[in-house]
């Protein structure tokens, strides 16, 4: 395979799994988390992050992973990463999952609880088992 085909590939990929060519950080993140960041954190905090390679790995789950759509809903990227997980904080449940509307992205979410969350996170860290933060 010649070197364009392999560019070319690793592009589509790139693209289809949501992640940034120019990587920002030190591990791959999707671009909703990578939004997310640019959006809570301050210049001087996103390169505070850099060095903490499973904190980014949590904030990748929390902003893209925590939750599904609703549906089987069809989606654009682009309302994908419209998608805003701080307004739904409060929401979440201990043992059981929440059916919520994004405005912004017109999507159907289902917020996991609580529980799951810590069962996924601590698949994501098995070294340690659970994420410092």
């Amino acid at each position: 395979m010649s070197m364009k085909k392999i560019a070319f590939l690793i592009s589509i990929m790139t693209a289809f799994c949501g992640f940034s060519q120019n990587q920002k950080y030190s591990i791959p993140v999707s671009r909703l988390t990578e939004r997310m960041i640019e959006k809570n954190y301050s210049v001087s905090e996103r390169e505070e992050l850099n060095k903490y390679p499973e904190k980014l790995k949590s904030l990748d789950y929390l902003y893209s992973r925590s939750f599904e759509i609703s549906e089987n809903k069809a989606y654009t990227a682009e309302q994908f990463e419209k998608i805003d997980m701080t307004k739904y904080f409060s929401l979440r449940k201990v043992d059981e999952h929440v059916l919520v509307f994004d405005e912004a992205s017109g999507l159907p979410l289902v917020l996991y609880s609580f529980n799951k969350m810590e069962a996924d996170k601590a698949l994501l860290m098995p070294s340690t088992g659970k994420i410092a933060n």
